[in-house]
This record gives C-alpha cells, sequence and structure tokens, in this order.
C-alpha cells in the first residue's frame, strides 16, 4: 500500500482509504478475538510500526500516516475497546505506536496530527482535559452540574 500511495489516481483514492481502514479494524477485530492477549498485540502493532506508522522511512508517504493516524481512535471505539474506560484492554501499549511517532518523527505535522488523535476525548482520561482546553480556547464548555 505505501509503495502505490504516490500512484493512485483520485478516483480510486476514497477505495483505497477504506481499505485501509478496513485493514486496521480487522487488526484491532482479530486483537479483541483473542481476549487482548499480549503475544497477538505486541505482533500486530509490530506490523504497523513497521509500515503504516514507521517513523524514520521518508519513502513512506504522510498521507498514509495521516490516515491510519485519523482512523486509529475510530477503529479502536468501534471494537468496543474504550467502552467501559478501556478495562480489559491493554490501552496504553495500543496508543504506544502513535506516541512514537508523535515524538519521534521528523515532520512536524505528523507529530501535530498524533496530538490530536492522543487527545481525544473518547479516550479514557482525556474528556476533562478536553473540556478544559475548550474552554481555554474560548469555547464555551456547557453548565457544569
Amino acid at each position: 500500500m505505501a509503495r502505490e500511495w504516490t500512484n493512485i489516481d483520485v478516483l480510486r483514492m476514497e477505495k483505497f482509504l477504506l481499505l485501509v481502514r478496513r485493514y486496521i479494524g480487522a487488526m484491532f477485530a482479530l486483537m479483541e478475538s483473542q481476549g487482548w492477549e499480549g503475544e497477538t498485540v505486541g505482533e500486530l502493532l509490530v506490523v504497523l510500526e513497521e509500515v503504516p506508522l514507521e517513523v524514520r522511512d521518508a519513502r513512506l508517504p504522510n498521507g498514509l500516516r495521516y490516515h491510519v493516524i485519523d482512523v486509529y481512535v475510530d477503529e479502536l471505539e468501534r471494537v468496543s475497546a474504550l467502552k467501559d474506560g478501556g478495562k480489559g484492554v491493554p490501552l496504553e501499549e495500543l496508543l504506544e505506536p502513535l506516541r512514537k511517532l508523535g515524538k519521534e518523527s521528523p515532520t512536524k505535522d505528523v507529530r501535530r496530527k498524533c496530538r490530536e488523535a492522543l487527545e481525544d476525548e473518547r479516550l479514557p482520561g482525556n474528556e476533562k482535559v478536553v473540556q478544559e482546553k475548550k474552554v481555554e480556547d474560548g469555547e464555551w464548555g456547557g453548565i457544569e452540574d
């Protein structure tokens, strides 16, 4: 996928993006079906870190990285990994590829995109941080109970 990214014409790009989304979703679904077992999770995260979330490979198009980062939390939510605060799910391990890319990427936009994904309000522990940030940015946070 990474090799052909720049050669995809506009008409096929949406299908390709859907394929990437489904691939990420299938990985998380497999992890869930295995009971979030450490060995399965570790092996599949290595695959993610070797290609779409690889830090230093300049040949890897950032567009592919952006899309994987965009769908990452969505697909975690789809397999109910974020339900009940992520109980029984190794969320720290699952989010580590994003953290690593966000720290080590030479591209500022990739680092920013990772930070935004890791600050997603659907992730456990981010609800209050997101609310406080909205207030700081001048957004109305609603009425507190």
